[in-house]
This record gives C-alpha cells, sequence and structure tokens, in this order.
C-alpha cells in the first residue's frame, strides 16, 4: 500500500510541475509557434542536398532519335506544360521556355489564415527552363535542362521529373514508326525472298 500511495504523490507532483510550466511557459511557447509557423509551412524544405552525380543523371538525358525530332519535342514538351518558348536558336540548340504563377489561390489562403502576414509570405513564382542539345550520333541526341525559380537556379526534382516525362511522350510522337526503315530480323520461320 505505501508503494502505490508513494508512486501516486510522485506523478501528482510531476503533473503539477507540468501544469505549472504550461501554465507559465505555454504563452511564450504558442507565441514563437504562431511566429515560426510560417516558415516551417513556406519556407523550409528541410530536403537533403543531392549530390553532383545526382543533379547530373537528373539534369541530362539520352534520347534515340534524331537532333531534329529531340529538338521539335523539347519546344513542344514545353508548349504542353504551360512554358512559353521565349529563345530558340537550334543552330546552337538552344531552347528556352518560362511561364509565370502568380499564386493567386495561394495568397487568398495565405490571407484567410495568417491575415497580412501571410499575404506577405507568399510569392509569385517565375519559372525558366533551358535546354541544350547536342547531336551525339544521326539518331542519338543528348538533352540537358537547368531549371531557374525566381532568378535563381534550382534543383527541382518533381517539375524536372514532370518535363522529361512530357518530353519523352512528345519524342515518341515525333518519330513515327511508318518513317524509319523496320530494323527487325527475319525470323526463321518466314519464307526467304
Amino acid at each position: 500500500m505505501k508503494m502505490t500511495l508513494c508512486a501516486t504523490t510522485k506523478s501528482a507532483r510531476q503533473n503539477s510541475e507540468i501544469l505549472f510550466a504550461m501554465k507559465h511557459y505555454g504563452s511564450r511557447v504558442l507565441s514563437y509557434l504562431m511566429l515560426c509557423l510560417p516558415l516551417l509551412v513556406f519556407g523550409s524544405t528541410g530536403c537533403v542536398q543531392p549530390t553532383q552525380a545526382e543533379i547530373k543523371a537528373l539534369e541530362t538525358r539520352e534520347m534515340d532519335c534524331s537532333f531534329q525530332e529531340a529538338y521539335q519535342a523539347s519546344a513542344n514538351g514545353l508548349f504542353s506544360l504551360g512554358f512559353a518558348v521565349t529563345h530558340s536558336d537550334k543552330d546552337s540548340g538552344i531552347l528556352t521556355g518560362t511561364r509565370h504563377d502568380p499564386n493567386t489561390g495561394g495568397k487568398i489562403a495565405a490571407a484567410l489564415a495568417f491575415g497580412i502576414i501571410g499575404l506577405a509570405a507568399t510569392q509569385e513564382r517565375n519559372e525558366a527552363v533551358t535546354f541544350m542539345l547536342s547531336e551525339l550520333e544521326p539518331k542519338l541526341t543528348q538533352l540537358r535542362i537547368k531549371v531557374v525559380v525566381n532568378g535563381k537556379p534550382v534543383f527541382d526534382r518533381k517539375l524536372m521529373t514532370k518535363i522529361w516525362q512530357q518530353i519523352e511522350r512528345e519524342a515518341m510522337l515525333e518519330s513515327r514508326p511508318s518513317d524509319r526503315a523496320p530494323t527487325s530480323q527475319p525470323s526463321a520461320l518466314s519464307p526467304p525472298t
């Protein structure tokens, strides 16, 4: 019985200390959390920086198509994703597209949630994507991509993957199988020619 009473008084004492700390420091902690909340929500990603090899692997692709087909697929892919082609120099293999996102929905949500402070925390997003294309062989082209957001080069894995996927789709549409000679070998069962 004595042990139960001792444990009960010990936990009651701990509870009263916790209540005192919450009452005394709670308002300070709450105010710090309210000040830091916009940074946590809008500012910090907490991501580990990618290595140089990871960056190059995501920035560079080789496509099994001619330079002309790859260039056209890149331009069509940018256009399909809402980018305006602002610079196009086929001779040097440079292609740039830009898009502007005024973030109107984010501004309204932030203003409703956090008032003027939330409205100031949201910003417009200006994206620019530049491709550098190089012909390696007549049917092999290397593409390299750079993404700039609000004037700063960034490594946006999600955006870059989305762009690559769209360009690969466009390249499949550009290189029609009917335009190419069959590359398969005749089978043993087919009649001799």
